[in-house]
């Protein structure tokens, strides 16, 4: 659903506050809920705008902004830690999963390396 036009909202708003009525009527008049009309004149109350608003959703990162630098230095001083390590090292309250997570999108992979010689003895699966 897209957002109402900026003029149809100052319109309502400009209503109310020219004492036209109440929500339920200012909201009756413009085809819209009397809840509608409140959270019109509360953003222009305590916004100062009546433009759409962005909501970001969902939660918010654990390791972001100052933790995340600090995350990216202690990657470049000790690249051999654990998870568990640096989660202890940065005082971050969350799991090891979310930590792990956090690296992936940061770019960082912890795959073995495949240089060493593979036993001649040994029986191997290709």
């Amino acid at each position: 659903m897209k957002p109402f036009s900026l003029d149809f909202r100052e319109h309502i708003v400009a209503a109310y506050e020219a004492d036209e009525g109440s929500f339920a009527e200012i909201g009756r008049r413009f085809s819209v809920s009397g809840r509608v009309v409140g959270k019109f004149v509360r953003q222009k109350r305590e916004l100062g705008t009546l433009a759409p608003q962005v909501h970001r959703r969902g939660r918010k990162p654990v390791v972001s902004g100052k933790k995340e630098a600090e995350l990216r230095e202690h990657l470049k001083k000790h690249p051999d830690a654990t998870v568990l390590e640096r989660r202890e090292a940065l005082g971050l309250k969350c799991s090891e999963k979310t930590l792990w997570q956090t690296l992936r999108k940061m770019g960082w992979r912890f795959k073995k390396s495949h240089l060493v010689r593979l036993s001649k003895t040994a029986l191997t699966l290709r």
